[in-house]
């Protein structure tokens, strides 16, 4: 696979991580979501949390592959 190809699945994989860790936070500020209590610990076990926390190790190794590729 091209560096090229890496680059833009990491660049995809980077935002849909970032989608995922940034929709409950606009959902919250926007009123249609209630904010968890304080020290609950329930956005670390949602699924959707781990799917941005994935997706985004993923797009990192990604970008490191294509680098290493390009480099040479």
């Amino acid at each position: 696979m091209s560096p090229e190809t890496l680059n833009l699945i990491a660049l995809a994989c980077g935002g849909v991580g970032f989608a995922c860790f940034a929709f409950p936070i606009v959902q919250r500020l926007s009123g249609r979501a209630a904010s968890e209590p304080l020290g609950s610990g329930k956005s670390l076990r949602s699924p959707l949390w781990w799917a941005g926390f994935v997706l985004t190790i993923v797009a990192i190794f990604l970008q490191r592959i294509a680098a290493q590729q390009a480099g040479g």
